[in-house]
């Protein structure tokens, strides 16, 4: 592939004939009488080509097309560059990425603002529809805090399962005689006593919806809306080379944020049945936490 840095912008090139037939273009131009000018465009290959300078030839897959102060121009390698053209070569193949990056930035992030409505729709819609991210963040909300309706027992349980990312939710009771002789035998030696076995009551599905990183107000609020925000208020023909990197990158993250966003809502939505949470009522043991439960429960 071949990109060239342009007067009308960045041109993609598959043709090496391409630069060939430019005007002023040498397979075999002596460096000892040429200055170099600027670098034009870079190139990548799997077959290799020679390099342009008349003393080197050297096969090589990468390099950059350059002009010289005649008007002519050829093309060469890193090294090549480095060792006939020195620092102003490594100046000028510097300032050439740099601007070829802030182009491509550019031209991105143009792009992007074309979908930017039908993004605004998407979050929209994901909120908004029946059981989707504005109803299973509140109905997470009493499963993170005590002051939301739940019992502080339940979220503890909770929360050592999710800490341990863990879904198997278990009871505690005692061991019998048989169970603890049992123990010594495996352990040849004696225990304590008492002993206490964890018995499994439930899997519990969709726990993930409470983990950190499928947080929905995160990803739906402050990392796409909040951000849109912002870059509605940028001029992209007026950002710098760093605001371009930055805004550049946070537009290649959008669809994944999207997608684990909708994974999200997709784990609450199992989660929050009472079928699936039910169990958890096992685990309770005082009447007034029941209740509570219950209650909630009740309005999913």
């Amino acid at each position: 592939m071949i990109v060239l840095n342009t007067d009308k912008g960045l041109v993609t090139i598959t043709n090496w004939a391409d630069v060939v037939e430019r005007p002023g273009f040498s397979s075999s131009l002596n460096p000892a009488e040429h200055t170099l000018k600027a670098i034009l465009g870079r190139y990548v290959f799997h077959e290799r080509i020679l390099c342009g300078l008349s003393d080197c030839h050297t096969p090589h897959g990468k390099g950059y097309v350059v002009s010289t102060v005649s008007g002519r121009e050829t093309n060469i390698g890193q090294d090549c560059g480095k060792r006939y053209f020195g620092v102003d070569f490594e100046t000028m193949t510097r300032k050439f990425e740099r601007d070829v990056t802030e182009k491509e930035n550019r031209e991105k992030l143009a792009s992007f603002a074309l979908q930017v409505d039908g993004l605004r729709a998407k979050i929209a819609d994901l909120r908004a529809q029946p059981r989707g991210a504005n109803w299973v963040h509140r109905q997470l909300q009493p499963l993170l805090d005590s002051s939301k309706g739940c019992p502080s027992a339940l979220i503890r349980r909770i929360s050592a399962m999710v800490k341990t990312r863990n879904a198997l939710l278990t009871t505690q009771r005692e061991a019998t005689a048989q169970e603890i002789e049992d123990m010594e035998a495996r352990q040849g030696r004696g225990v304590s006593r008492p002993q206490y076995i964890d018995e499994p009551l439930a899997e519990v599905v969709g726990l993930e919806a409470l983990y950190p990183e499928n947080d929905l107000r995160r990803l739906l609020v402050i990392e796409l809306e909040e951000s849109l925000r912002r870059f509605d208020d940028e001029d992209i023909d007026a950002m710098g080379h760093e605001t371009l990197r930055r805004w550049a990158r946070w537009v290649g993250t959008v669809e994944a944020t999207l997608e684990a966003a909708t994974a999200a809502i997709e784990h609450g939505r199992r989660l929050l049945t009472r079928e699936n949470l039910q169990p958890f009522l096992q685990v309770l043991r005082d009447a007034d936490d029941v209740a509570r439960f219950n209650k909630y429960l009740k309005a999913l």
